[in-house]
């Protein structure tokens, strides 16, 4: 995490980007209920200097934060009864982030509600890009875009199942990334030019659109303000 933020750092000299989290970063798949509350509590201070754009939590989350006694405050949402929009204004025009919902299990009436905003906010030719941000792991996002995907230019995932750098799907009109487990990398698109408002655009890898998983091995540095909750 310490060198995460010190790749945030870099990464925010750029005005241009908007830097997501999708769920599960306090939650190891099986403990839920077995994290200390003061390891909880260092996780939450270190991710709020991690300061994230948007940033999602999981059902799992939640149940982290409920058995520690704690909140896990205003800088993230979820999990949710119903889909969100997030604005967020970029150079070049404006970007819709859908917040899926997330009950913990298959939903269909939940996945209809989110194919049904995703096609309202596209109608309302607003915004240059609709992009999803999703907790329910790599079975139910593949099934969901496979049948109401349409709307959405780009989906980020999370949750059980592979980490992908970048899928193209919906014959090249949907860009799929999902989380990588154990925080050893961080994923990354890069958009040279935002298609116009309201205009489904097909992505055309290397060209209008690239994508990347950033390792952050031993050649990035830790930030220290982080790393000294986990090593006083």
């Amino acid at each position: 995490m310490a060198r995460r933020a010190t790749h945030f750092k870099a990464a925010r000299e750029n005005a241009d980007i908007i830097i997501l989290s999708g769920g599960y970063e306090f939650s190891p798949f099986g403990l839920e209920t077995d994290r200390h509350p003061a390891a909880v509590g260092n996780l939450k201070r270190a991710y709020d200097l991690l300061g994230y754009d948007i940033a999602l939590l999981s059902p799992a989350d939640a149940l982290v934060f409920s058995h520690a006694g704690m909140d896990a405050g205003p800088a993230w949402s979820g999990p949710l009864a119903e889909p969100q929009v997030v604005a967020r204004d970029v150079p070049g025009g404006s970007l819709a982030f859908i917040l899926f919902p997330d009950s913990g299990r298959h939903d269909p009436d939940m996945e209809e509600e989110v194919a049904r905003l995703a096609e309202t906010v596209r109608n309302e030719g607003k915004y240059n890009l609709i992009i999803g941000v999703s907790t329910w792991g790599g079975n139910r996002e593949n099934d969901f875009i496979e049948r109401r995907g349409d709307a959405f230019d780009i989906i980020f995932g999370s949750g059980t199942g592979p980490g992908y750098a970048g899928l193209y799907m919906r014959e090249g009109g949907l860009l799929w990334v999902r989380a990588f487990t154990k925080g050893r990398s961080v994923n990354r698109v890069t958009i040279p030019e935002l298609p116009a408002p309201g205009q489904k655009t097909l992505w055309q890898p290397q060209l209008n659109i690239f994508t990347e998983a950033v390792p952050l091995g031993g050649g990035v540095p830790s930030d220290p303000e982080i790393n000294a909750l986990f090593n006083p």
